[in-house]
């Protein structure tokens, strides 16, 4: 979260200048960190009905990244408003961090052995997890959260190319859509290495979800991009005192 911070933050000085970036950044962290614990708990439900206290301890359980956008956008949204930002540009910088720090943070998961996978058919990169202190398997597996964590890393570097080409041409907002496309397009791909619930619909959660991210991003996209060229069409009206 730091560190995606920090790319963040550097972005964000392209248009905003004072302090106002930080609690913005505190609000979209917040938000992530209670819509992937909602994710968690509505994955896990079965486990979590007979336990409601610890419904909020993230400590025990973890969280579900899927749902981190949809806290994210909601806290970011109140956030933005509250503190006077432009909300397109702020989403466009804040997912470039998110990115970042998704990548980083799946490094964690690989030494715990964090997220089953399905067995792994003889591939040099399978693992296992033999020490008792890990959650993973004692079998050879795909390292899922190795794959996730490489995605993300790949989403970083196409979102801050992105960033570059279009920052300061309005509308803002694409960067945002281009990492619920992408982000959402790799979680549905890397679900079916995962050995999670079935969620809905004999789909998992981060499956769902990813098809509803990337539905948003494919339509979103091309309407930003559509209405960029009837402002870049639209003539400039001056007025003479």
């Amino acid at each position: 979260m730091i560190l995606g911070s920090v790319a963040s933050f550097r972005a964000a000085r392209y248009l905003v200048k004072d302090d106002r970036v930080y609690p913005f950044a505190i609000a979209v962290v917040v938000g992530g960190l209670l819509g992937a614990r909602v994710a968690h708990v509505a994955d896990n439900w079965s486990v979590y009905a007979d336990r409601p206290l610890e419904l909020v301890a993230f400590w025990n359980g973890g969280i579900g990244t899927t749902g981190a956008p949809i806290g994210s956008t909601i806290a970011g949204l109140v956030a933005a408003r509250w503190l006077r930002l432009p909300i397109g540009f702020m989403f466009d910088i804040s997912v470039i961090g998110i990115a970042l720090g998704e990548a980083i943070g799946r490094i964690g998961d690989i030494i715990n052995g964090e997220h089953h996978a399905v067995a792994c058919g003889g591939l040099p990169w399978c693992v296992r997890y033999t020490h008792p202190a890990t959650l993973g398997q004692a079998d050879y597996v795909h390292p899922v959260v190795a794959y996730d964590g490489l995605a993300m890393l790949l989403i970083f570097v196409i979102l801050q190319v992105y960033w570059r080409r279009v920052r300061g041409r309005p509308p803002e907002g694409r960067v945002y859509f281009l990492y619920l496309l992408l982000f959402g397009g790799m979680r549905f791909v890397t679900s079916f290495v995962r050995q999670d619930p079935i969620f809905l619909f004999g789909m998992q959660e981060g499956q769902l979800l990813g098809l509803l991210y990337m539905a948003a991003g494919a339509i979103m996209l091309p309407v930003l991009a559509f209405r960029g060229r009837l402002d870049a069409r639209a003539p400039s009206v001056t007025t003479s005192t």
